[in-house]
């Protein structure tokens, strides 16, 4: 997920690219854009840049991101990572969500 213009998306892409790299994973995912009429309402809100695996968020968290007006600039997204505030989701977080999702199905 990623709002037109966002400083972040690039960094954010090669930190999942990274991340599917590591565990083995094809290195393959949907993108959408706020801005995209396609793009699911529910996602829209959720700032830029987002990273979901499995449709859960690699951070999740409340998000009090409020619409954007038209020529506003993008949600930037900070997150955390240890002490610092960083502006995409941390690789750690990232590496874990896909490490879950390709390990076994329990239930």
């Amino acid at each position: 997920m990623y709002d037109a213009g966002c400083p972040h998306v690039g960094e954010a892409r090669a930190v999942l690219t990274r991340a599917l790299q590591d565990a083995g994973a094809p290195a393959v995912w949907t993108e959408w854009c706020a801005d995209d009429p396609a793009c699911p309402e529910s996602r829209r809100r959720l700032g830029s840049p987002t990273i979901l695996v499995n449709g859960e968020d690699v951070a999740p968290g409340p998000h009090p991101w409020a619409p954007r007006q038209p020529g506003e600039g993008p949600r930037v997204r900070p997150y955390r990572d240890g002490d610092l505030v960083v502006p995409t989701p941390p690789a750690a977080l990232v590496a874990a969500a896909v490490q879950r999702a390709l390990g076994p199905d329990v239930g």
